[in-house]
């Protein structure tokens, strides 16, 4: 430590809060699997989905979680408003029954991911949160190859932060480096990043399809 500096003060501006937990029900998932694949239909399909219609992925309507005459759906939606609330509270300072969940609103869909599917990186205007949940991993190969798991990739937002690369700012903490933070979701996990973040999902190569929950969350201030 440098003479006369005392205690090196150091502060971590700029942090980008995320949240990841693993529910631990199986049978909820299990439950999600088969009520999803039953809905591979064109009812259920997005009729003008964001990034096109991409080959080897399924993407829903956006209003999957707004179904409360299916238990496991219900379930779902109350555990992510649970953890939601909890992280929230955690990240504000303040306790959870000040995070007003009645006037929280949402969007949320599901991906039915084969062989070979895939997401440009992007990011979700209009809204605050973003979460995703794994409802099954799928089987990947054997020798899973980086690059070909479906991989969530969250991607720095300053874009200029790698402008410089040395054998030194490589080796920052993973709080306060700039390269992508990789998730390999298993069934159960649960994800919360702010909506600005860019990110993608890697190609997935696998046997069975992977699929996710994703939703965005916001507060409808005229109802407060």
């Amino acid at each position: 430590m440098p003479q006369g500096t005392g205690l090196l003060m150091i502060r971590k501006l700029f942090a980008t809060p995320v949240y990841h937990a693993n529910l631990g029900d199986a049978a909820l998932s299990a439950a999600l699997r088969e009520l999803i694949l039953s809905r591979r239909t064109k009812r259920y399909r997005h009729p003008n989905p964001p990034q096109g219609r991409k080959p080897g992925v399924f993407e829903s309507r956006f209003d999957f979680l707004d179904d409360s005459s299916k238990a496991e759906i219900r379930a779902l939606r109350q555990a992510m408003l649970t953890h939601l609330q909890a992280f929230l509270a955690v990240a504000s300072g303040i306790e959870p029954d000040q995070v007003p969940l009645n006037r929280v609103r949402c969007h949320s869909w599901f991906h039915i991911t084969e062989s070979g599917g895939s997401f440009q990186p992007h990011n979700h205007p209009n809204a605050a949160w973003s979460a995703v949940y794994c409802v099954d991993e799928g089987h990947r190969q054997e020798s899973v190859v980086e690059g070909q798991a479906g991989d969530l990739v969250l991607t720095d937002p300053r874009l200029a932060a790698s402008m410089h690369l040395d054998s030194l700012n490589r080796r920052l903490h993973r709080d306060i480096a700039f390269d992508g933070a990789r998730y390999r979701l298993v069934a159960g996990d649960l994800t919360f990043f702010p909506s600005y973040l860019q990110h993608f999902v890697e190609p997935y190569v696998g046997k069975e399809p992977r699929i996710t929950v994703a939703a965005n969350f916001w507060t409808d201030e005229l109802s407060a």
